[in-house]
């Protein structure tokens, strides 16, 4: 959404602000959509295990394409994890309300954001930037103190 003379537009493509109530948005409703139609090979209507992977594989490359850190994959064994936590019909596969819920709930809210990507994303970048540098000086002048002029 976009505020333009007083109102709220919604341009196709460009998402709404960046806030907490993102994943409740029209526009990631209609992402999450498009990538369950992209990974709904069979076109059954909902997702196995192997589609929900090469989902979440796409979803990953996209990520650590764009960002200066490498967000680390899920393994096969977190993802039938997510599946059942998110499979509310016990069926082994996930239909898109199902998967719905599983994008929110990866994205996070106010509410539960500790396992959220954004977070991990953000902790990821953080250490990268800040974290690795000061610990690296650190270990530096702890070597200057003890005397050692050079690591073989």
């Amino acid at each position: 959404m976009v505020r333009a003379f007083g109102r709220e537009i919604c341009i196709p493509g460009i998402p709404p602000q960046l806030g907490i109530n993102i994943t409740a948005s029209k526009w990631f409703e209609s992402q999450c959509r498009r990538a369950f139609n992209e990974c709904d090979v069979d076109r059954d209507g909902s997702l196995d295990t192997k589609e929900f992977y090469i989902g979440l594989l796409k979803l990953y490359d996209l990520i650590n394409r764009r960002l200066p850190y490498h967000v680390r994959i899920p393994s096969i064994e977190e993802v039938n994890e997510l599946i059942e936590r998110y499979d509310t019909n016990t069926n082994g596969r996930l239909e898109f309300s199902e998967f719905l819920s599983c994008c929110r709930g990866l994205i996070g809210s106010r509410h539960d954001w500790r396992d959220s990507l954004f977070l991990k994303i953000g902790l990821a970048v953080f250490m990268k930037a800040l974290g690795f540098p000061y610990l690296a000086g650190l270990l530096k002048r702890g070597c200057q103190e003890l005397g050692i002029k050079q690591v073989k």
